[in-house]
């Protein structure tokens, strides 16, 4: 049966990075077996969508352009109007792709889809935590399966729950599939054509230790109250609960690479917060949106508050209330945390809260 039409237009987005590369070499194989040439890449972030009209409207005289550009969801809404402008009328010798982590602006990824271009590959955006591990479980399942294994969905849902960090930013970059399609090729291979166990997956699949402190220090990022005590809670129960002292180094280390970022000024670039905070790449990215998105000077201020946490966790006989020293411990954590929320709102600490 023949392959329908090429559309002249895609956008290819979701998490699931590894099937959008995948995806992204058939299309680029494709084109080139059909005459056409090897795709020209461009990078949202460094390329307007003046200069991918431009690109897309060059005459070839060599079979279909494949114009390939990375990062769109990074393109806001003001700022594409060329780009709405050519989809009403591209060029028939071009095919356009729009490769994103997330959806691109609203009026953009509907123009797109009208044209029939629109491959998600990856979790629902707006799906439920329960949902979502559910996506993320058949995934590593179907990794497992392309590399020559098999996996019970109980084995699955343990590797889940020790690799993914579910995290704004995380997800964003697609970290959690791809740390996911990594253990199911070597879990794969260790098994041998055998069915993981879940003793292989205790032996040879570490927890990751910060998971829960990460999603924990986004959340009070974006003074979401109820997920921050939802994570404080986590992190005190369960078989192995993360010291309050620990929390307070991982929230100091993750806010002061925050305050770097905004000591820049008020619109940092990723690449200026990469070079004061050593930071690479695409958490550059996220600390850079942030450092815009919380109050000036909120989270020096942040890095503050963690100081005198840190005293109180050492010294302080606020941390001796309670039945056990864990629980004064947690007291004046859920007390800094409280602080840190406010701050993230543009309210003060209180007097005597701060170092």
């Amino acid at each position: 049966m023949a392959q329908e039409p090429l559309k002249p237009a895609y956008v290819i987005w979701g998490e699931d990075r590894a099937t959008i590369d995948r995806a992204l070499v058939r299309l680029a194989a494709r084109v080139e077996r059909e005459g056409g040439m090897a795709p020209e890449r461009l990078r949202a972030e460094e390329s307007p969508p003046e200069d991918v009209v431009a690109a897309c409207e060059a005459l070839s005289f060599a079979g279909t352009r494949l114009v390939l550009v990375e990062g769109a969801d990074a393109w806001k809404a003001d700022a594409v109007g060329a780009l709405l402008d050519y989809l009403g009328g591209p060029n028939p010798g071009t095919c356009l792709a729009l490769v994103a982590a997330g959806q691109l602006t609203p009026k953009l990824h509907a123009a797109i889809a009208v044209l029939g271009g629109d491959l998600r590959y990856g979790p629902d955006p707006k799906a439920k935590g329960r949902e979502r591990t559910q996506w993320l479980v058949e995934h590593f399942r179907q990794e497992v399966q392309r590399a020559g294994g098999s996996a019970s969905p109980a084995v699955a849902r343990a590797v889940v729950e020790r690799v993914v960090v579910d995290r704004p930013d995380a997800r964003r970059g697609g970290i959690a599939t791809m740390e996911l399609a990594r253990e199911a090729e070597k879990l794969a291979a260790y098994a041998d054509g055998e069915a993981i166990t879940p003793e292989m997956v205790e032996a040879l699949v570490p927890p990751h230790p910060d998971a829960k402190t990460y999603e924990l220090a986004d959340a009070i990022v974006r003074a979401d109250a109820a997920r921050a005590y939802d994570l404080l809670q986590d992190l005190a129960t369960g078989e192995d609960p993360t010291a309050p002292i620990v929390i307070q180094v991982q929230l100091t280390n993750r806010f002061r690479s925050l305050a770097l970022a905004q000591g820049i000024g008020p619109d940092p670039s990723p690449d200026a917060v990469s070079a004061v905070t050593g930071v690479k790449g695409f958490p550059a990215r996220i600390l850079a949106e942030q450092a815009r998105a919380v109050p000036p000077g909120a989270a020096q201020r942040a890095v503050a508050r963690l100081a005198a946490l840190e005293l109180d966790l050492r010294v302080s006989e606020l941390a001796r209330l309670g039945r056990s020293r864990d629980d004064g411990e947690r007291l004046v954590l859920e007390a800094a945390v409280r602080d840190l929320l406010g701050l993230m709102r543009g309210r003060p600490v209180p007097a005597g809260r701060e170092a």
